[in-house]
Formats: structure tokens, C-alpha cells, sequence
């Protein structure tokens, strides 16, 4: 057992550190929101451009997006958002690419980091329970990124990855919150 000054000292840095966790936490939720606005932003001028099933997708992100917002759930806001901003690039990316002539090292890493994406989307996804909607944009989202990648279009690849990757960090608030029983979203790569 540590002597008493030692236990006072170390029972105030843990109150102090409760305080500043509490502090921490509103900045964090300041910030989330900061990113919420700014992906909404990009993912409106994104949108314009646009004119594929993944239009349908976005916008249903960006809707619950913008619910998550109301309901105080700006870091859920963020990602949904991000995924949103993602997936419209790797639409972008689908149109645009063309045969690029890589070297091994960089396909190496490409495929590295591909690898990555998806082990941690998969870790990430197994940890919470999520509604239809994210189950079918996630899931298409991943197929996509498969396809895309196997057809070594690894710009669209890498961002329907990072689509999928960033879904997993929504968390479901409540039951059904993120419900909406709209029809089974489909994502096309190029």
C-alpha cells in the first residue's frame, strides 16, 4: 500500500485527469463536428458530379449523417461523411482512370495498405451490431473494392477501402436509429 502522500497525490491526479478527460471530450466533440461540416461540404460538391448508384448511397449516408448531427452525435456524423466523400471519389476515380504503369514497390505497398484496410474494417465491423443500411453500403462498398482492385484499379480500390473502413467506426445508437427500410444499395465500380 504507498504511504498517504502518495495516495493523495495519486487520487488527485486522477480527479485532475477526469477533469481534463471531461474538457478532452467536449473539445473532441467541437472538433468532430468542425470535420462533420467540412466533409459536408465536400461530399455536396461531390454529389453534383456524380450521376451513378452511388449517388444513392451517398445520399443516404449524408442523410443519416445529418441525423446523427441532430441527435448529438457529431463523431458518427464525421465518418459517415467521410465513407460518403470516399465512395464518391472512388466513383470519380472509376471514370477517370486509365492504364498506369506501376512499379513492383509501389504495387507492394498499394497492396500492403489495401491488406490493411480491410483486416481493420473487418476487426472494426465484428465489434458493434449495425443497421441494414450500413450492412449494405459496407458490404458493397467492400465487393467493390475487391473488383476494382482486381481489375488493378487501385485508386477506386483504395477508395471504396477506405469507405468501407471508415463505416466501422459509426456506432448505432438505440434501436434501429439508422433504420430506414429503403431498398438494397448497390455499388458499381467502373
Amino acid at each position: 500500500m504507498p504511504p498517504p502522500k502518495k495516495a493523495a497525490k495519486k487520487a488527485a491526479k486522477k480527479a485532475a485527469k477526469k477533469t481534463a478527460g471531461h474538457h478532452h471530450d467536449k473539445h473532441h466533440q467541437v472538433n468532430d463536428l468542425r470535420r462533420a461540416y467540412e466533409h459536408m461540404g465536400r461530399v455536396a460538391v461531390l454529389r453534383r458530379s456524380s450521376k451513378s448508384s452511388t449517388a444513392d448511397a451517398v445520399a443516404e449516408l449524408t442523410t443519416l449523417a445529418q441525423r446523427a448531427i441532430k441527435d448529438g452525435h457529431s463523431k458518427d456524423a464525421a465518418d459517415l461523411l467521410r465513407a460518403s466523400e470516399h465512395l464518391s471519389f472512388a466513383v470519380l476515380a472509376g471514370e477517370v482512370s486509365g492504364v498506369v504503369r506501376i512499379s513492383a514497390e509501389l504495387k507492394q505497398s498499394i497492396t500492403e495498405h489495401f491488406d490493411e484496410l480491410r483486416r481493420r474494417a473487418d476487426e472494426h465491423w465484428e465489434e458493434e451490431e449495425h443497421s441494414n443500411i450500413l450492412a449494405g453500403i459496407y458490404q458493397s462498398s467492400r465487393n467493390s473494392a475487391a473488383k476494382a482492385f482486381k481489375a488493378c484499379a487501385y485508386h477506386q480500390a483504395l477508395e471504396f477501402a477506405r469507405a468501407a473502413e471508415a463505416l466501422t467506426h459509426v456506432k448505432q445508437h438505440g434501436p434501429l436509429k439508422l433504420e430506414r427500410g429503403h431498398k438494397n444499395l448497390q455499388l458499381k465500380s467502373a
